[in-house]
């Protein structure tokens, strides 16, 4: 699996510095929490968090500004921070009040 951000540099696509705020929407669909996408590539992301530990290993990320949403799963973390690999391509984020 690509390191998105560790330090084995794996990376399989070339990764953007991005500041864009983000939703992590659980797989119970009924937990949210903020996050703030830093960096992006074709194929992940890294995500700054309040506490990586609180995040399970799958869940969907909506990127709020233009309401899309992808599948994602952790491939590293660190105490605020979590590395994420795209699963599916970008769809509309079902409308909810977050």
């Amino acid at each position: 699996m690509p390191d998105l951000g560790g330090d084995g540099e794996q990376r399989t696509a070339r990764r953007q510095r991005v500041l864009k705020q983000g939703k992590i929407l659980l797989p119970n669909g009924m937990t949210v929490f903020d996050c703030t996408v830093r960096d992006m590539s074709a194929t992940g992301a890294r995500l700054i968090v309040g506490d990586s530990g609180a995040i399970p290993n799958g869940f969907r990320l909506v990127f709020t500004a233009d309401r899309s949403m992808r599948e994602v799963k952790v491939v590293w973390r660190r105490p605020e921070q979590l590395g994420v690999h795209f699963l599916s391509e970008p769809k509309k984020a079902p409308l909810l009040k977050w």
